[in-house]
């Protein structure tokens, strides 16, 4: 059993402060009974000094560049933890048995090295795509065992394994009698935003109770709230908010963001929480977990015949199928334990 094998050891982890995921790690690492030492990620926004200021205004003047601002902003974040973090990880009394950093990007180049000599095994993994965060290129060097969630990041080094997204497992609770028929969370994008209204519309026609929430949207899309139903916010929900309204919810909608075609978290808590799955990322047709009578390929089917996919109950999984992409055998898979068998897609 994984919990056997992860009971009683150390793991240092550091994770994007992203809308409580540490702490969603760090619970799910405690459940499994690990001693888990998180490095905190800056919540403040960096102040950049009046010299970059000008810089930023002459390069956004001269050259059509706005991305120095950011730039400062991030140089000042990680100057910033760096003290911290060396601090930190320098009050740790022996090495730990792992260490995992996901986006290492966003630490200091001393800070990796740092977590290299504190831990007998380190582990990288990029789960939103290297093309979308380059910072990412200059730190594969630190790791011996690096994993990405894109099947096109493959391409960039012939030592990197791929590993699908998850689902948390240590709170997991599944509601047969949910209250709405769709849930979908996430960030303005343009370009996904016309299909997004499309479907809304659809399905607000055809009678079915949609929880539809977009983050930072333009007025012209804000507009057309009477008629699509979406809701727009002011901030994106917390990880244990969001589970709890995947709970309430009959199906998930998740909508592929251009940067890449990695099967994002929602495909997997739907997988968790027994949830049909709507979607536009055509690469869940590859997987054993695919269903037709749970998963909904829009661009494959006519938009349609989502009434009455919608309409027939949730076909479950082999429970093999289903724990394979839980986080404890992702965690399994990512640490390579001995006497664990990994299951990489």
């Amino acid at each position: 059993m994984i919990q056997n094998l992860l009971k009683g050891k150390s793991i240092i982890i550091a994770i994007p402060n992203d809308f409580g995921l540490p702490g969603m790690f760090k619970e799910n690492l405690e459940f499994l009974g690990m001693k888990v030492y998180a490095l905190d990620h800056s919540q403040n926004h960096q102040s950049i000094s009046l010299s970059d200021k000008i810089k930023h205004i002459q390069r956004k003047i001269f050259n059509s560049d706005r991305t120095y601002k950011s730039i400062a902003r991030e140089n000042n974040r990680l100057k910033t933890e760096k003290g911290l973090h060396l601090n930190f990880l320098n009050s740790l009394e022996e090495k730990t048995d792992y260490a995992l950093i996901l986006r290492p990007d966003l630490l200091n180049d001393e800070v990796i090295q740092k977590i290299k000599h504190s831990t007998k095994k380190l582990v990288g993994y990029q789960w939103d795509g290297l093309k979308r965060y380059p910072g990412i290129y200059k730190k594969l060097d630190f790791f011996e065992s690096f994993f990405v969630f894109d099947p096109e990041d493959l391409a960039f080094n012939a030592n990197f394994k791929l590993m699908t997204n998850f689902y948390f497992d240590y709170d997991l609770k599944v509601n047969e009698n949910p209250g709405k028929d769709v849930f979908f969370i996430g960030s303005h994008i343009e370009g996904r935003m016309p299909l997004l209204m499309e479907i809304c519309s659809f399905l607000k026609k055809a009678g079915f109770k949609i929880d539809i929430n977009v983050m930072g949207s333009s007025k012209k899309y804000a507009a057309a709230h009477s008629e699509t139903g979406i809701t727009f916010i002011k901030e994106i929900f917390d990880f244990k908010k969001n589970y709890r309204r995947i709970e309430n919810s009959a199906s998930i909608l998740d909508l592929l963001n251009d940067v890449h075609i990695g099967l994002s978290l929602r495909t997997f808590e739907a997988i968790g929480f027994r949830k049909k799955l709507i979607t536009n990322n055509i690469q869940v047709t590859n997987y054993d977990f695919y269903n037709k009578n749970n998963i909904f390929v829009l661009g494959e089917r006519p938009l349609e015949e989502l009434k009455s996919f919608l309409s027939t109950p949730y076909e479950n999984l082999d429970r093999d199928i289903n724990t394979k992409y839980s986080f404890t055998n992702w965690l399994a898979n990512i640490l390579n334990l001995p006497g664990h068998n990994p299951i990489i897609k």
